[in-house]
């Protein structure tokens, strides 16, 4: 009888254990997007704990995120029986009904939310979401107002408000609410991406390249997109000649690169093909309180022979 009793002990120890492992596995899958990792690994715990709203809402996710969306949504109405006061699953559904175009009831489960939830901005913002791909602009603008006036952090609110500016041909106050978005997270490159194609440049002066500037992120272009545009020179190559080369340039507030100069180079002959290259790449200037600014970045390119 003591055997079976510490036998038994230890599977009850084992068990749960066991189960948050694979959770565990799952949702560190699931953060870093390899969603088939994710799902392989819930799978246990789905088959092992169905009345588990923290395994379901998880595993609903990781359908979701896969496309299998009649399986997310068969979780999450799971969910929605354990669960009846947690009215983020109903929202959860209602944008899985927006991803299979069903508008009519997706904004039916979120008109309602909205209505007894006023306060919860996610409510307003997701309802604004779906009106926005329904094409009810005037429904979507006063939901992402109200959502960016219930929580001045969601950018995404101010995101919806550039979008339909734009759908508007209204620029300025796009460029205003990607601004706004990018003083909450300057480090969002496609918000980035669509900012700088309504920039144009000012009449500021340069910077010196030795002045410090204050930035919440500096330009960027990917290194790919330099390289792609570089010329080898012919007789470094003919010679077999390699090398690197550092150059100083200045990115303008609208991602154009108005000039530059060497920092590094281990020879002469690599400088203008260098700079060439820079001078044709369109960049993503700094970031300095949500709006762009005229800076210097230091940008080293390899020439190597393939």
């Amino acid at each position: 009888m003591k055997i079976i009793i510490i036998i038994a002990s230890i599977l009850a120890f084992y068990t749960p254990f066991r189960m948050s492992a694979n959770i565990d596995q799952a949702k560190k899958a699931f953060s870093s997007k390899d969603y088939q990792k994710a799902y392989l690994a819930i799978q246990q715990d789905l088959k092992d704990t169905p009345k588990n709203p923290d395994v379901l809402i998880l595993g609903g996710d990781i359908y979701n995120a896969l496309g299998n969306l009649d399986s997310a949504i068969v979780l999450y109405k799971a969910v929605e029986k354990l669960q009846p006061s947690n009215y983020g699953i109903p929202r959860k559904i209602a944008q899985i009904q927006a991803a299979k175009k069903d508008y009519k009831s997706s904004m039916m489960i979120l008109s309602s939310l909205v209505k007894d939830f006023p306060k919860d901005p996610w409510n307003h913002l997701a309802f604004a979401d779906v009106s926005l791909i329904a094409g009810k602009i005037p429904e979507a603008e006063k939901s992402y107002n109200e959502a960016k006036k219930l929580n001045t952090r969601l950018w995404q609110a101010s995101v919806g408000l550039a979008n339909i500016a734009l759908k508007k041909g209204d620029q300025n106050t796009a460029i205003i609410q990607f601004e706004d978005a990018l003083k909450i997270d300057p480090g969002m490159m496609d918000i980035r991406k669509q900012h700088v194609k309504l920039v144009k440049d000012n009449k500021d002066p340069d910077p010196s390249p030795d002045e410090t500037i204050s930035v919440n992120k500096p330009p960027y272009a990917d290194n790919s997109l330099i390289m792609s545009k570089l010329q080898y020179p012919e007789l470094a190559k003919k010679a077999g000649l390699e090398g690197k080369v550092v150059l100083r340039v200045l990115v303008r507030r609208n991602g154009s690169v108005k000039k530059f100069i060497v920092e590094n180079s281990d020879s002469e002959i690599f400088n203008k093909s260098a700079g060439d290259a820079v001078m044709k790449t369109q960049f993503l200037p700094a970031i300095q309180n949500g709006k762009p600014v005229a800076c210097w970045l230091s940008v080293p390119i390899s020439f190597k022979i393939r």
